[in-house]
């Protein structure tokens, strides 16, 4: 029974790993990962880009700036934990004889935490950039998002039947019997 368990437990864990790593390549730059992972620098550039349709002065593009830079120092130093976290966590799981269940649970758990605090870090650094923007400019700015969304999504999908462009008739060379 206790050899089943392990074994189950083992699987469990190696096929959530695998699928995690396989949804990562058929994810593409859109999964939940790389919107994680993007740099908030890209936003800045964006704000940089649009400074005179959405009124922004220098003073807010610096304090923008500041909150950017900042907030990448920090992911770096994030990330570079969570490695280090994931790798305690494969060596824990590299022997498989003497496995320790409560080491192994401690250990996924630092690493599921590790990534909501990401989470909560990124968003908290979303709700810092609103607050630097005017109501007026962060309005304009969410505009702004979703007309290339709009724009995004009309490339994106597949056209209906009714859209589509019918297709032209097969022409058959209709082979004519001289009899």
């Amino acid at each position: 029974m206790k050899k089943t368990l392990t074994v189950f437990a083992i699987f469990a864990i190696v096929g959530l790993f695998t699928v995690d790593s396989f949804a990562q390549v058929f994810q593409g730059r859109r999964g939940a990962r790389a919107r994680m992972n993007q740099s908030p620098s890209r936003i800045l550039r964006v704000l940089k880009a649009n400074q005179e349709d959405l009124k922004i002065t220098d003073d807010q593009l610096k304090a923008i700036e500041d909150l950017t830079y900042s907030f990448e120092e920090k992911m770096i130093d994030a990330r570079s934990e969570g490695s280090k976290q994931r790798l305690d966590l494969r060596k824990l799981m590299q022997d498989r004889e003497n496995l320790d269940y409560a080491k192994l649970k401690e250990a996924l758990y630092k690493v599921s935490e590790h990534r909501q605090d990401m989470v909560i870090d990124r968003l908290k650094l979303k709700d810092e950039i609103v607050n630097v923007l005017t109501p007026e400019q962060s309005e304009a700015l969410k505009s702004m998002r979703q007309e290339r969304f709009k724009d995004r999504r009309g490339t994106l999908r597949r056209p209906s039947a009714r859209e589509r462009t019918p297709r032209p008739p097969l022409y058959r060379r209709q082979i004519k019997k001289d009899f």
